[in-house]
Parts: C-alpha cells; sequence; structure tokens
C-alpha cells in the first residue's frame, strides 16, 4: 500500500542530508504537513517550483515528472509530486545527496528498500575482498598489473551498463577499492550477479596466463582462506 504524503514526509526526514520537509497541497500551496525547522513560505516555493517543473516537463513530452531538484545560492531543494501533492524537501550540506539524484527518490522512502541497500553494500565488501585475494594469487600485481587495471576498468563498466559499479568501485592496479561514502540503488541480487560475472572474467584472463590447473588450485586456496578466516 502506498504512503499518504505526510508518511513519506516522516520517512525522508530519516534519509541522508535533509534539513526539513514539508508536504504541500498542489492546488493552492497550502501545507499539509510541515516538519520541525521549516520555513514559513516553503509551502509556496515547492508548489512554484513542482509546478513549474511539471508543466515544462509536458511541454516537452518528457513523460511525468518524478522529481526535480532545484539550487540557490546557500539552498537545495529537491521536490516530489505524489498525487495532489508536493513532498518538498530542503537539503543540507554542499552536496546533493545520493539518493535524491535517483531516477525515482520516492522509491527509497522506506525501511525495506533501505535494509536492501544495507545488504547489497555489505555483499559488495565482500565480493571485493575475494576478488583482491584473487587477483593477488593471480599475480596481477605483477609486471603486468597495468594490463590488469584496464581490463578491471572496463569490465566494471561492462557488468552494470547504470553505471553504479563504477560509481561504488575504483580500479587500480592489480586490485580495486571500494570509493567510501559512494552509494547506489543496486540490489543485493545486482551485486551478486555482476562479481560472480567479473570473477569469471578475471579467472578467465588469468587462465591465459597461467593455465587452468594453476588457476583452479589457486582459487580454492582463497576460498579455503575465506572460509578459514569466517570461522
Amino acid at each position: 500500500m502506498a504512503k499518504e504524503p505526510a508518511e513519506l514526509m516522516d520517512s525522508v526526514l530519516k534519509m541522508e542530508g535533509v534539513k526539513c520537509s514539508a508536504a504541500v497541497s498542489k492546488e493552492d500551496g497550502s501545507i499539509i504537513k510541515a516538519s520541525a525547522g521549516a520555513p514559513g513560505n516553503l509551502g509556496e516555493v515547492v508548489a512554484f517550483i513542482g509546478s513549474a517543473a511539471e508543466v515544462i516537463t509536458a511541454n516537452l513530452d518528457l513523460g511525468s515528472l518524478n522529481s526535480v531538484v532545484a539550487e540557490g545560492e546557500g539552498h537545495k531543494m529537491l521536490i516530489m509530486p505524489v498525487g495532489t501533492t508536493y513532498l518538498g524537501v530542503q537539503l543540507d550540506g554542499a552536496q546533493v545527496p545520493w539518493w535524491a539524484t535517483q531516477i525515482n527518490p520516492i522509491d527509497l522512502l522506506s525501511e525495506d528498500k533501505m535494509t536492501e541497500i544495507s545488504e547489497a553494500e555489505e555483499l559488495l565488501k565482500q565480493k571485493v575482498i575475494l576478488l583482491n585475494m584473487l587477483l593477488e594469487e593471480f599475480g596481477a600485481k605483477g609486471a603486468k598489473a597495468g594490463e590488469w587495471q584496464e581490463m578491471l576498468e572496463k569490465e566494471v563498466k561492462n557488468i552494470d551498463p547504470q553505471g553504479r559499479l563504477d560509481k561504488m568501485l575504483e580500479a587500480g592496479a592489480g586490485l580495486v577499492t571500494a570509493r567510501s561514502g559512494v552509494k547506489t540503488d543496486i540490489s543485493k541480487k545486482e551485486v551478486g550477479d555482476a562479481f560472480e560475472k567479473l570473477v569469471n572474467l578475471t579467472c578467465k584472463k588469468a587462465i591465459a596466463s597461467i593455465g587452468f590447473v594453476e588457476v583452479k588450485q589457486k582459487f580454492q586456496a582463497v576460498i579455503s582462506r575465506l572460509a578459514a578466516e569466517k570461522r
């Protein structure tokens, strides 16, 4: 069941980088509900910008408006249409938070979705450890480190065409690292599927260099080390 705008406002206040929020009537700009610290004119501002954005979107045949971010000197605001209302969010900080830049930010305003994102991040950390252990075993930091880096950069882009993994990971000389503080809406399953492909591609490249038998032995050695560490 879809949340009411007032409930969504409560959810958005839990998100990163939010200063205050208000649910506003599209019809007259009146405030249905506002959080502590919301300016008195927030309703008018949200209704004006939201209405203008929807008119521009319609005139340009861009489909329905999911959200719009408005930036002024020292101010950033996210506005999302919800039925007959606008959910206006005053953002805090120098940069627009990751979730506000997604195609439909309102889809993220649930505890289930945020839990799923956290689980995906945890799985990504585990997969990065596995991949780096394999790369080390395969000698990816040696004389051909540059070649390995080029392969990793290319394949991280290929396995996730939406570019989310490319934002979250940085390919270096024979290893990958997770970029600190970078979040996306990638799911746990998508992380698992992407790293399965990346590990397979890594093994294939290693086979071309050191042979199938040695790659199999090194792979099994890495799996054994990981299993021992979890005990």
